[in-house]
């Protein structure tokens, strides 16, 4: 007796120095912002352990936007073409995905027809899934304008329900938006306008709500914020940083309108890369995503028991039956898969002329914003006269132009210094005339 009393105690003293499991580990670029990162980092380790008995790891690569994480994307792969020791590209709407389906640098991954089988694949006209599945809508985005309903009371400022409402007069340095050079965001919504109003018209507007423009913020959570703050009463906004700022400090204060006159909705993706060296988590993280449990954490409240529990994420899910099965819980409060409208955002043509889109933004718009905004000044003063009005407006190049550079000589960075510089001076020029 005394001899298997021994047995057992080595035994059981064994087991208690045995390595635990080693976690699953899987690598993650993404532009979304540290709420996101917490809250799917954290959900999926829980629910790994869960499903599989073995815990697991998030590590994630931040680079600060969609942008500068495409950019490393493409430079890493230019010098490791098998692969990039990254597994997942995870954020920044559809034009990421497609550049990177484009390009080789996704994978086909097919999740199981339990999961698939619950996300149509369009919604208002945009696939929500690569047709050859090398990219998922994970989440499902719009755009519109945030609004501070008492900065608006109290500075006798009218309500914006148009994009149009934004080139109003008396709305000059009351409206925020970013940078589409480091925004994936705002590239969409500035692209947006293009889109919906054509080239002359789009540009012309663009440039009228750009001199009632308070300033450019660098990213666009910053846009959101500076309203949320009562520094501007209007600004661009993804819905996920709409609706996070309203269920904070409340439908008194805050609104989130998506205009009547076009809204533009956009899946927000996730891909396996090539060559992904965690293949098999890398998986799991995205029929995590696609699935109820992560489908959760973007459309349920902070605290909700299968929600986010320390960050509100308030984003728009790619299942339909989510809209009416939590139609008491969520503050999402209206369906995509309901919208109808004439107007379908073309991500591919977005993605063909982004660079040079944003660079354009850039260089009339932002550069050189004080001279914009002092042109617009003197605009209003003399009356909005048509011809100042449309000379605003005029452009360096046509959109057959932009999208023939983009398609050619892009690629070269002496020539896109030259465009950049050519196109500054340009704007210049017309400021001063038009002052």
């Amino acid at each position: 007796m005394r001899f298997l009393w021994t047995i057992v105690l080595l035994i059981t003293g064994a087991s208690t120095f045995l390595p635990a499991a080693e976690p699953a580990r899987v690598v993650i670029i993404t532009p979304h912002n540290e709420a996101i990162r917490q809250e799917f980092g954290r959900a999926f380790a829980a629910w790994h352990e869960r499903e599989f008995n073995q815990p697991a790891i998030v590590e994630w690569r931040e680079m600060g936007g969609t942008s500068a994480s495409l950019r490393f994307v493409r430079s890493e792969f230019a010098q490791k073409p098998e692969g990039i020791g990254v597994d997942l590209f995870f954020g920044g709407g559809l034009e990421p995905f497609l550049f990177l389906a484009d390009q080789g640098f996704a994978e086909v991954y097919t999740p199981p027809p339990e999961i698939l089988g619950t996300i149509p694949p369009q919604v208002a006209g945009v696939e929500l899934y690569d047709p050859e599945q090398r990219w998922y809508g994970a989440a499902i985005s719009s755009f519109g304008i945030l609004q501070n309903l008492r900065v608006q009371q109290l500075a006798g400022l009218p309500p914006a329900s148009r994009w149009e409402d934004l080139a109003r007069p008396e709305l000059a340095g009351w409206v925020a938006a970013g940078d589409p050079r480091n925004s994936g965001t705002m590239n969409v919504m500035f692209e947006s306008f293009l889109q919906a109003y054509g080239w002359e018209r789009g540009w012309q507007l663009i440039h009228q709500i750009g001199g009632n423009i308070r300033e450019f913020d660098r990213i666009s959570s910053t846009t959101a914020r500076s309203t949320a703050l009562g520094q501007t009463a209007y600004a661009f906004a993804i819905d996920f940083y709409g609706f996070t700022q309203v269920a904070a400090l409340g439908k008194t204060n805050l609104t989130f309108a998506l205009p009547d006159d076009f809204t533009a909705i956009n899946p927000d993706g996730i891909a396996l890369l090539k060559g992904a060296p965690n293949r098999v988590t890398a998986a799991r993280f995205i029929d995590f995503t696609l699935d109820e449990p992560g489908q959760k954490l973007w459309f349920l409240p902070l605290g909700h028991a299968e929600g986010p529990q320390r960050n509100s994420i308030e984003r728009m899910s790619v299942r339909p039956d989510f809209y009416e099965r939590f139609a008491a819980e969520s503050n999402i409060q209206f369906s995509p898969f309901n919208l109808r409208q004439s107007f379908i955002y073309d991500a591919a043509l977005g993605r063909d002329r982004r660079e040079v889109v944003a660079t354009l933004v850039g260089a009339l718009l932002v550069d050189p914003h004080d001279d914009l905004k002092k042109t617009w000044r003197s605009i209003i003063a003399a009356g909005l006269p048509a011809q100042s009005l449309a000379e605003l407006g005029r452009m360096p190049i046509t959109a057959d132009e932009a999208l023939e550079l983009a398609r050619t000589g892009w690629q070269d960075a002496a020539e896109r210094n030259r465009k950049r510089n050519e196109w500054q001076q340009w704007a210049g020029a017309k400021y001063r005339r038009l002052r």
